[in-house]
């Protein structure tokens, strides 16, 4: 078994839509504080754009997001 941890950045693009920045291995304890700082200096430098280039204008919520992985085995072909 194993865990994968991903820290989700989303935020609101000018159309209103919610559009997600997902950092796979993320550094572990970062702050709100610290988070929030980040996601703001890329909504003012206008840093990164949607994949339609639309660009970031809030911030709409930001988390760690852990999935636990248990491999059942191997499968043979045919089994």
């Amino acid at each position: 078994m194993t865990q994968e941890k991903t820290l989700v950045l989303e935020f609101w693009d000018e159309d209103s839509n919610v559009k997600s920045l997902k950092i796979k291995n993320p550094k572990e304890d970062l702050t709100i504080e610290f988070v929030t700082e980040v996601m703001n200096t890329i909504i003012e430098k206008d840093a990164l754009m949607t994949n339609a280039g639309k660009h970031f204008t809030d911030i709409s919520n930001c988390y760690y997001r852990t999935i636990i992985v248990d491999n059942l085995g191997s499968a043979e072909a045919g089994e």
